[in-house]
């Protein structure tokens, strides 16, 4: 029963990143989440986490996320997603492109307490999406 719940809040989080809506992102989160990052990066706090996330939104505000699977086992839930948008905002101390990208993966794990997100582990293709951004060339 409980694995339902966790999964359908994964899943209103990730309709609220792809809509832009860090609050309803953010009901998923324990105040105290633990975020480790696709580059390694660890971020403690609901809202060191969301603000992590709306650079990510402010760069690509025309975001759209679909999940393609989703599942669940105990206290975890596994998502895999694919995040496609324009970058049109600063992204990571970067300028603007005005190219589109479509990262075909993004994965996610999620650790439950007490009906929130209490950590998670994220690992997307970095480097697909500097090199769709012009960024880096292969």
């Amino acid at each position: 029963m409980f694995i339902e719940a966790n999964k359908a809040l994964v899943m209103q989080g990730w309709e609220g990143a792809g809509s832009g809506d860090l609050d309803r992102l953010g009901e998923m989160y324990a105040e105290d989440i633990a975020y480790h990052g696709a580059a390694g990066e660890e971020i403690r706090g609901r809202e060191a986490v969301l603000e992590m996330i709306g650079g990510y939104l402010s760069a690509f505000p025309d975001m759209t996320i679909t999940v393609e699977d989703i599942f669940g086992e105990g206290d975890r839930v596994f998502s895999r997603v694919r995040m496609e948008g324009t970058n049109t905002g600063e992204l990571m101390g970067m300028a603007a492109t005005g190219k589109r990208i479509d990262v075909r993966w993004m994965m996610t794990a999620a650790r439950f307490e007490d009906g929130k997100v209490a950590e998670e582990w994220e690992i997307f293709d970095r480097m697909d999406m500097m090199t769709q951004l012009g960024h880096v060339t292969e």
